[in-house]
This record gives C-alpha cells, structure tokens and sequence, in this order.
C-alpha cells in the first residue's frame, strides 16, 4: 500500500493497538526466534524490509543480550540475502549496498499524516544507493556545535 493509504489505514486502528506485536497484514520473509523479517507494507523504497522484535520494547537499551546478539545475525542474513539476489533497479543499476535505521519516538503521534505510529521497536533493512539522502542533508549542519550540547 502506498504510504497515503498506510495512513488512511492506521487511523481506523485503536491508538492502543501494536501493529507489529500482530503482524496479521505483514508479509514475513524469515522467522526467527526473537525476531521476524518483514517486506514493508507501506515500503518508502523498492525492496524496503523491516526486522520486528516479537518481543513489545520501544528502544535499544530495552532489548535483552540474547535479543542483542541474535539482532546481529538477522541483519546479516538479510543483508546478505538482499546482496545475493542481484536485485536490478529500474535505472539498471544492482543493489550492492543496503542500509539500517531506526528511529526512536518521543512522541508517537506524527503531525504531519494525523496518525499515532506504533512504539514496536524495529529496524528498517532497505537497499542504499549513491546519494540515497542527499534530499535530506542539511548543508547549514556543519555549523552546530554537539559539544556545546551534549
């Protein structure tokens, strides 16, 4: 589903319900003990996957040891198995690069769709390319000073 139906989708939702703690819509690709590999159903990029905890925890540091070190090795398999398809792209360039993040939510309610988003901690596993985030790079970014913050 596009993003705008994603949204749409959520707000029929109760706030209260975790769509990742019931992956009833998701499409799994591998099951693991502690975790489960999933292709987005709302993917920002072509080939866009997300690693879920089955476990219900919001950040990093609320994640147990086994959790930790098995969270390691899904994101080798998944890299690998990305790698290892040779996926072409529709410029005719192969996926020979991919990227993980995660973002933690201070507040889960995004302003700009009007939606509550899950607290389900996960990772996003997703091809990269040259100049993937350029659109989001701040060139005024050089002229803060973390030291002076943190």
């Amino acid at each position: 589903m596009t993003r705008k139906q994603y949204d749409k989708w959520i707000k029929t939702l109760d706030p209260n319900v975790c769509t990742f703690c019931d992956l009833g819509k998701q499409i799994v690709l591998k099951e693991f003990e502690n975790w489960v590999w999933v292709a987005n159903i709302a993917p920002y990029w072509p080939y866009h996957t997300m690693i879920v905890s089955r476990r219900h925890f919001e950040k990093y540091s609320d994640m147990t040891m086994q959790e930790a070190g098995e969270l390691v090795k899904v994101i080798d398999y998944g890299e690998k198995k990305i790698i290892d398809a040779k996926i072409i792209r529709e410029d005719g360039t192969q996926i020979k690069k991919v990227v993980y993040f995660w973002r933690f939510r201070l507040d889960r309610l995004d302003r700009a769709s009007g939606t509550v988003r899950p607290n389900h901690f996960h990772l996003h596993l997703t091809p990269d390319k040259d100049h993937l985030w350029d659109s989001l790079i701040d060139s005024k970014a050089i002229k803060n000073d973390l030291t002076k913050l943190l």
